[in-house]
């Protein structure tokens, strides 16, 4: 089925936000760039986009078009992990449900690894780890590891909210520190749990 004009802007709109940004634009970023009044205006040209088989919705998350074609053209070095939101590189803030049906796109070759099964990647806000060149708008690939060791940077939840930190440990004692002389040592009052270690950072320039 062909598509109508807007209908060809959008789904091209969509192509060209997937590959700059390794996800897809959520319904108001398509509200803002053609002027549609309201999200039920983008919903129904979704709709009809699904309609007519070039995208894919899922039921949850704020970025959840999927383009099926796109996926099944994919070279076997491109590599679609899970893409949650941000991680507070800053004081620990509470955990909110992580968006589903959006994926990041990295490149296999430029990584120069492989991620282990159950990889993802968040978004980092904020500035706590700045001084080890991880900063506020980045991508960083977290990989699981149930045996972290003292010195990785880590993703975690301290008594119950998630943070990006330093592991460390002193006379037997876990904490997490950051990476700015501004921010403070974070000790756990009861429970610290470690979600997974950072393997590399992803940085859009420009």
């Amino acid at each position: 089925m062909e598509l109508t004009a807007r209908q060809r802007e959008i789904y091209d709109f969509i192509l060209a936000y997937r590959r700059e940004n390794g996800c897809s634009p959520s319904i108001p970023e398509i509200q803002r760039r053609f002027g549609i009044r309201s999200p039920n205006g983008v919903a129904g040209h979704l709709r009809a986009l699904e309609a007519k088989g070039v995208i894919r919705l899922s039921n949850r998350g704020s970025r959840r078009i999927d383009v099926p074609a796109e996926n099944e053209a994919l070279p076997a070095r491109v590599l679609a992990l899970p893409l949650y939101g941000a991680v507070p590189a800053g004081p620990p803030q509470p955990v909110h449900g992580a968006e589903t049906g959006v994926e990041a796109w990295l490149d296999e070759a430029l990584l120069g690894f492989r991620p282990k099964p159950g990889s993802f990647v968040l978004r980092v806000r904020g500035d706590s780890m700045k001084d080890a060149g991880i900063l506020d708008g980045d991508l960083v690939l977290v990989e699981p590891n149930p045996e972290p060791r003292a010195g990785q940077i880590v993703v975690a939840l301290i008594d119950g909210e998630s943070t990006l930190k330093r592991l460390v440990k002193v006379r037997g004692a876990w904490y997490l520190k950051a990476e700015n002389p501004a921010y403070p040592e974070l000790h756990p009052r009861a429970d610290l749990v470690i979600q997974g270690v950072v393997r590399t950072v992803i940085r859009r320039l420009g």
